[in-house]
């Protein structure tokens, strides 16, 4: 990953690092630092999982295939473990303390946040594109909005200055290649039996 070598040898993304943590010290506000507090929260591993499994379960009643219902929350468990490990291998300390606007304490790189919100969003976003939309236009609105919400997961710990620049762009960037691979590689188990010619699992809901 160019950004992991770029954190280990310097130069690249990270040349923009201070800058970048100097604007949004010298530009937040109150109410900015209070949102991006909720959006931090809201975005961790745990309400995310909770959110994932109620999802799972939901398009699981509905009759769309297992693999499909799990997607969003194995995408999310392996970004998790993959920023943990990656966090664990590279070591990089984190901004100086006295900017921070939350308690923290786990490595720098990547971010943790940014890389579980892209991979949950991301995933969770396919998947409903896969399943529930009937048009395109909805298919890239489901999408859309999990850009959004990924990205706002990620801005948040910039506002919060408890990461670098170059920590969200690679969580981001690690997440979504998770999700990707991962709804790739459930969305071919949950077809590869049928006529290719058939459309997805049909939901059990969907009227004749």
């Amino acid at each position: 990953m160019m950004i992991a070598e770029d954190v280990l040898a310097g130069g690249g993304l990270i040349s923009h690092d201070e800058s970048v943590l100097t604007w949004f010290v010298d530009h937040r506000t109150n109410w900015m630092i209070n949102v991006a507090r909720v959006v931090s929260t809201l975005g961790g591993f745990v309400p995310l999982l909770c959110v994932g499994v109620a999802l799972g379960l939901w398009l699981w009643w509905r009759g769309w295939h297992f693999a499909f219902a799990i997607a969003p929350v194995v995408s999310l468990l392996l970004a998790g473990l993959g920023s943990a490990v990656a966090k664990a291998v590279v070591g990089r300390a984190r901004p100086p303390i006295s900017v921070h606007e939350t308690h923290v304490s786990s490595p720098a790189f990547p971010s943790g946040h940014a890389t579980d919100a892209a991979g949950f969003f991301l995933a969770a976003a396919f998947v409903l594109a896969i399943t529930v939309a009937h048009h395109r236009r909805t298919q890239l609105v489901f999408t859309a909005i999990g850009i959004l919400f990924a990205g706002l997961v990620g801005l948040s710990r910039l506002v919060l200055a408890v990461h670098w620049l170059s920590d969200v762009v690679a969580g981001w960037a690690l997440g979504i290649a998770i999700a990707i691979t991962i709804v790739v590689v459930l969305w071919y188990a949950a077809t590869r039996r049928r006529n290719p010619n058939q459309h997805p699992p049909a939901s059990r809901h969907t009227k004749a």
